[in-house]
């Protein structure tokens, strides 16, 4: 075949993140390892003129060569290859970086899938991590706890390897950066948090990770360059619209409260289809509605006219701040894909009842042994993960309903109940009593909230009191 003739493309992933933006429980740390991965990925093209990005994510793109043959398009690899193991990408991150040539009638979905496959296969081919350069030293990071100490941080009190340096340091200016370019470049004069404490305030926080619905199914009906690249954009454009309103009802809360009290809002991962945000306990609900919403207002249309609504799951932790922080991370990953167990597989499917959460609370927990679906089914019997999962129409409901019920109910009769549940013993003359312990003229709101939220499920009453302190005080 003619080399002219020929399409090459070339594929970037990282790979081995828990090596390089994972190993830490610095948030800082954590935030600036994912963001410069993105950034790697999406410099590429302004550094290389004959790269074309296709889609690029959090930690991969695929790129079309402008190249005439096969030894130009291995000179552009080495380049790109020897960019991403420069500074300051050499101190943490692993990459992968391939091509390949498209196919007589291959649709591009079909090349990238090739492209992953070849990836996954030369992942196992190389080092899990980047080695730090020899140091004299007999102290490791206080961070991580493995690499040679770099330099001591007056912030933390700690010595941080040249990983952790760079990446903490990187966190803190891509938080305002990433915010900024949400807000077009008009960003509010904001303060923000430096720790999980200051976030919480005495109150719980909560990590949501959230994780779009089936995106790889979706990208599989790209079959040309002009899909790929209208994807990336709505989705990139549902995410910046959803966490500028996320932070402008950060910032519309907290001037309610104190008017000099910084944004209570992190970001760990953002630019992908996956995205974790930490908020105090009683922004959670807004937040998700918040997000869902905006996901439901802008569905992808393929040029062959097949139509997605683009919908998320999320996974959510209710924590106390001082937890470690990818042990958390951990659980709120394995609550999102049970969140997604009952979707279906055709994408094209997919409606506004698509976006749900599975929601746990381990505010008295430190650590849970086992997977936390088995976890739950045992802790809470009767109720079952079922019970701790909404979807978009139901967290209005779920919040506010339990509001009614909160305001009116007696709390520890809530327990009472609980209790004989769990003992398997009825519990209808428990409710009826409880709710006549209210004003008169509250019971027939609170009769209304509780149908509404039990139904025909009394397993509902754990949810109830796991709930309680963790709703905040206003309607979303």
């Amino acid at each position: 075949m003619d080399n002219q003739s020929q399409e090459w493309y070339l594929r970037i992933e990282a790979v081995n993140l828990d090596h390089s933006v994972f190993d830490t429980n610095d948030i800082s740390t954590i935030r600036g390892g994912s963001s410069l991965l993105l950034e790697a990925v999406k410099k590429i093209t302004d550094l290389f003129a004959n790269l074309e990005g296709v889609s690029v994510g959090a930690s991969t793109g695929l790129y079309r060569i402008a190249a005439s043959d096969e030894m130009e398009t291995n000179a552009i690899k080495k380049a790109v290859l020897n960019y991403l193991q420069g500074e300051p990408y050499c101190h943490f991150a692993t990459f992968i970086v391939l091509t390949t040539t498209k196919k007589t009638g291959e649709c591009l979905a079909n090349l990238n899938k090739r492209l992953i496959v070849e990836c996954a296969w030369q992942q196992y081919r190389t080092p899990s991590f980047s080695f730090p350069a020899y140091v004299e030293t007999d102290e490791e990071c206080g961070f991580g706890g493995v690499r040679p100490w770099f330099k001591p941080l007056k912030v933390k009190d700690k010595k941080a390897s040249k990983s952790v340096y760079i990446r903490r340091d990187h966190g803190k200016y891509f938080r305002k950066t990433l915010y900024k370019q949400c807000f077009d470049g008009e960003l509010p004069d904001i303060e923000f948090t430096n720790d999980l404490n200051s976030l919480a305030q005495n109150e719980d926080i909560a990590l949501i990770h959230f994780d779009g619905n089936r995106f790889g199914n979706i990208r599989d009906e790209c079959k040309n360059k002009e899909d790929y690249q209208q994807f990336d954009r709505v989705v990139q454009g549902i995410q910046k619209k959803a966490l500028r309103k996320i932070i402008e009802c950060a910032i519309e809360q907290e001037r309610h409260t104190n008017q000099t009290t910084p944004l209570r809002l992190e970001t760990l991962l953002w630019g992908g289809d996956e995205i974790e945000l930490m908020v105090p306990a009683s922004q959670v609900w807004k937040t998700l509605k918040i997000f869902f919403e905006e996901a439901t207002k802008t569905p992808f249309c393929t040029e062959a006219g097949k139509q997605f609504n683009l919908t998320y799951s999320a996974g959510v932790v209710f924590c106390r701040h001082n937890l470690p922080i990818l042990q958390i991370r951990r659980y709120a990953d394995q609550l999102c894909s049970l969140a997604k167990q009952q979707l279906s597989d055709n994408p094209e499917d997919f409606s506004i009842s698509d976006n749900r959460l599975v929601y746990f609370n381990i505010s008295s927990f430190d650590l849970i042994e086992r997977d936390i679906e088995s976890f739950i089914n045992s802790y809470h019997a009767p109720a079952t993960v079922k019970d701790f999962t909404f979807n978009l129409h139901e967290i209005g409901m779920m919040h506010n309903t339990m509001m009614t019920v909160i305001r009116s109910f007696p709390k520890n009769k809530v327990y009472d109940i609980v209790e004989a549940l769990q003992r398997g013993s009825p519990i209808h003359e428990d409710v009826s009593r409880a709710v006549k312990m209210a004003e008169s003229s509250a019971r027939p709101a609170l009769e209304n909230a509780i149908n509404e939220l039990i139904g025909e499920r009394n397993e509902r009453w754990l949810i109830i009191g796991d709930l309680w302190n963790l709703i905040g005080k206003k309607a979303i």
